[in-house]
């Protein structure tokens, strides 16, 4: 499973989170992706297992208009984006507030956003799951 069959609808919805994510806060791409049921005849865990990645892709097409340098991996670490180098999404996100450690890690539970449960039910998202609120790899929460 490469990408959703209706990318375009999938890619709507992961942007209409990327916009509200506020200054100075960010969210991962699983994080993301956890707020997004599972496309129609998906099966739940296999859309578990790419659900992620498939946030990363539509990430890496999003127009700047998107504030995509809020969207970060699960270790709170920049990953590449084309065209746009790992040194100006930190500045960016510096430039908002966000401080990163000696090894270029963001502290998420610091800078994580969580929307509201209200804000997630008004769009037909998830609820913040309480396995997505602490740090941990995709791998731990599929355990």
């Amino acid at each position: 499973m490469s990408n959703p069959a209706n990318s375009s609808a999938y890619n709507t919805r992961i942007y209409e989170i990327v916009q509200a994510i506020p200054q100075g806060k960010v969210m991962t791409y699983g994080g993301i992706a956890a707020l997004i049921p599972p496309p129609v005849g998906v099966e739940r865990l296999s859309y578990v297992r790419v659900r992620a990645r498939w946030v990363g892709y539509a990430m890496a097409a999003c127009s700047d208009d998107v504030p995509w340098h809020r969207v970060i991996n699960a270790q709170g670490r920049i990953s590449q984006r084309p065209g746009h180098g790992a040194h100006i999404q930190r500045l960016l996100l510096e430039q908002e507030g966000v401080v990163f450690d000696r090894q270029g890690r963001v502290d998420l539970k610091i800078y994580r956003w969580e929307p509201t449960t209200d804000w997630l039910l008004a769009r037909g998202l998830l609820p913040v799951p309480a396995d997505e609120s602490s740090p941990k790899s995709s791998h731990q929460r599929l355990l």
